[in-house]
């Protein structure tokens, strides 16, 4: 059963492990995962739920950032406050969006001030290799904040040589000129260059009548040299840049809006040692965020957030034993962080500490008895600010039948408050660390009239930090869980694929039997695909049930969004896509004194990419 370039894509997307084209269906392709367990297997072995998506998939589907690809993975719900510029959360089976980890090149994104991600929306799409995203806790493999699960993104490419120019423009004078660059520079030598200037002037992204449009300018930049020395040893660098400007509402949507201005680099370097059977490679990174904020209006009075973070990874891979993987290391980090400037007319106070930093010994193995998969992880982490914590992670994979699959797996997880949490604006300095412990069951299919998969979780938070609006500040709960189940389903009609998924959830504050707020206890996503000789077609269908918010319930809702893409040439590709072809009306969040934030309008885009 041929697939097209998104069906196949779908499949990965959706599935532990998809099949190989052109082949038997029943057949598991050799997908290769890295996050699961931070070194090279395939996805069956991995045990976790992990999602993949390469470069191809994400032309096809047109997406303009990663949010655009995450929302359709399953157990994932993105809610955004304005453009992709704008503050979004991502609940992974309902954990809290800072209970993510995000990665960029091996670089942890959460900000060392705040937890935060906010750049992430902001990485243009087309300089997006890969994306893999695993579902249920990793700490025992990376540490803090991985609860919800683990987001990683790569820009630098394997093999593959191109030069390549993207333009894009559309709706509310959005525009986007980008230029990417790899291949080879000697023998052995790689270069990869990517570099992007995009623009909107936004849209009102409240429910309430004003002449305020709330828009954005970002421009980015990465480039990363690869060299091997020799048969045995190689060296990389890696260097990113982002500097960034987003509008946001202030004290309320008619008044003048408030503007962030962002400036973010990491500079990355490894070297790597390989033989037959052992693999051993030390990173070091420097990542640094610099975030002014005021109204918007020359020479106002600003705040200005700083969050630096210097880490050593030594990563150790042994594989002398058939079928079987054992991983070992060290993993060192340093952060900074201050507060200071003006904000609302008032002097900020900086935080009581302004430096903290955790050192951490992990290991782990992986074990292949065919048909029986076992894996197991432990990490014990010491931080100068909250002592020690241990987590652990075991996994069991069985093929019960050549085309059936059964796994679960148990992990537990923690994430410590950050220095925003403890002494910024609504701050507590009594919070606890968050620990929690996940369990998931599930069964895989693979047949020739399609794939399946459901799986069915559990996780139980205590000191879960949340926002209480009564004092306006954050407090621990004592303990919330979220049950889930997630289905996905393959097929074809002709020469139309589809993928349909359903996630069911049960968000619950276990204090009070309320259910966390912004969370939907159902979402439903349809994405069917179409390709012809040189032209592809998707409609990606996302419904997203009602959820509680800070004082009212939110509707649910409903969106379509059509991409098109011809290859006029080999070397010329023309692009076309709807986003909420039916003019959909909702909301995303409840904003302060009587508006909610609002999704955009139907909204039109074109683009060109030429290959040199």
């Amino acid at each position: 059963m041929k697939k097209s370039i998104l069906a196949t894509a779908i499949v990965s997307l959706y599935a532990p492990a998809l099949f190989a084209q052109d082949t038997d269906s029943t057949k598991v392709d050799e997908t290769i995962v890295v996050t699961a367990n931070r070194f090279e297997q395939t996805q069956t072995s991995a045990l976790a739920s992990v999602s993949v998506v390469e470069r191809e998939q994400i032309e096809q589907l047109q997406a303009g950032s990663a949010y655009d690809v995450l929302k359709t993975l399953p157990g994932v719900q993105v809610v955004s406050q304005g453009t992709k510029a704008s503050t979004s959360s991502i609940f992974i089976r309902g954990a809290n969006s800072n209970q993510t980890l995000v990665l960029l090149d091996g670089v942890r994104l959460n900000t060392a001030a705040g937890g935060t991600t906010n750049t992430l929306g902001l990485i243009p799409a087309f300089a997006i290799e890969r994306i893999e995203l695993v579902r249920g806790p990793r700490a025992a493999v990376y540490g803090a904040d991985a609860i919800g699960g683990v987001i990683s993104i790569t820009t630098m490419t394997q093999n593959s040589s191109v030069h390549e120019l993207t333009l894009n423009g559309g709706s509310n004078n959005y525009h986007q000129e980008g230029w990417r660059s790899s291949g080879e520079l000697s023998d052995t030598t790689r270069g990869n260059f990517v570099v992007s200037n995009e623009g909107s002037k936004g849209y009102n992204i409240t429910s309430q009548p004003t002449d305020n449009d709330y828009g954005y300018g970002s421009q980015f930049l990465t480039g990363a040299v690869t060299k091997q020395i020799d048969s045995n040893w190689s060296a990389g660098f890696n260097g990113v840049y982002q500097n960034y400007d987003n509008q946001y509402v202030g004290n309320d949507p008619v008044s003048l809006p408030n503007k962030q201005e962002t400036e973010a680099y990491i500079v990355s370097g490894n070297v790597d040692y390989e033989r037959e059977n052992f693999n051993s490679n030390l990173q070091v990174n420097f990542s640094q965020e610099t975030q002014t904020d005021g109204p918007d209006r020359s020479n106002s009075l600003q705040s200005v957030i700083e969050s630096k973070r210097t880490s050593v990874l030594w990563l150790n891979h042994y594989k002398g034993i058939e079928n079987t993987d054992f991983i070992g290391g060290v993993d060192y980090s340093y952060e900074e962080a201050s507060n200071s400037g003006v904000s609302g007319g008032f002097p900020v106070s900086d935080f009581d500490e302004n430096t903290r930093n955790n050192t951490a010994v992990f290991v782990g193995g992986n074990v292949n008895l065919d048909p029986v998969t076992l894996e197991a992880n432990i990490r014990h982490d010491e931080n100068s600010s909250y002592d020690g914590n241990t987590t652990w992670g075991a996994g069991l994979g069985w093929f019960i039948t050549q085309e059936i699959q059964f796994t679960t797996n148990y992990g537990t997880a923690f994430r410590a408050p950050t220095f925003f949490d403890l002494y910024g604006f609504g701050g507590n300095k009594d919070l606890k660390p968050e620990e929690s412990e996940s369990f998931e069951v599930g069964f895989s299919g693979y047949h020739s009239w399609a794939f399946w998969s459901v799986t069915a979780y559990q996780t139980n938070t205590d000191n879960l930090i949340i926002w209480d609006s009564s004092s306006f500040s954050l407090k621990n709960i004592n303990e919330a869980e979220v049950r889930g189940i997630e289905v996905s389903v393959d097929f074809d009609t002709g020469p139309v694929n589809h993928v349909l998924t359903a996630d069911w959830s049960d968000p619950e504050d276990k204090t009070t039997g309320e259910q966390l707020i912004r969370r939907a206890k159902q979402n439903y996503k349809w994405i069917a695909a179409y390709n012809y000789d040189a032209l592809g077609m998707s409609l990606a269908t996302i419904y997203v049930g009602e959820r509680p918010d800070a004082t009212k319930t939110l509707d649910s809702y409903i969106t379509f969004d059509f991409a098109a893409q011809y290859a006029i040439t080999s070397n010329l590709d023309a692009k076309f896509k709807v986003l909420n072809m039916l003019d959909e009306e909702y909301e995303t969040s409840e904003g302060w004194g009587g508006f909610d934030y609002v999704g955009p309008e139907r909204s039109y885009y074109a683009g060109i990419d030429y290959r040199f």
